[in-house]
């Protein structure tokens, strides 16, 4: 990933400096979402398999 400007140093730079300029950080943010709906089905699905198996035990 390359800066967005041409410099040889920081004398001069100012403002604000996006380091994801040009990047696939769109592909990261779809990931970590997917990411996160799985945790909650799976944690659900757990969650409920153990409530079943302790309702079974007297």
């Amino acid at each position: 990933m390359e800066a967005p400007f041409d410099a040889t140093s920081w004398d001069g730079i100012t403002g604000a400096i996006y380091a994801g300029h040009g990047s696939v950080e769109g592909l990261w943010l779809l990931l970590c979402l997917a990411m996160v709906v799985a945790a909650i089905i799976f944690g659900w699905r757990h969650e409920e398999h153990a409530y079943r198996a302790t309702k079974r035990k007297p």
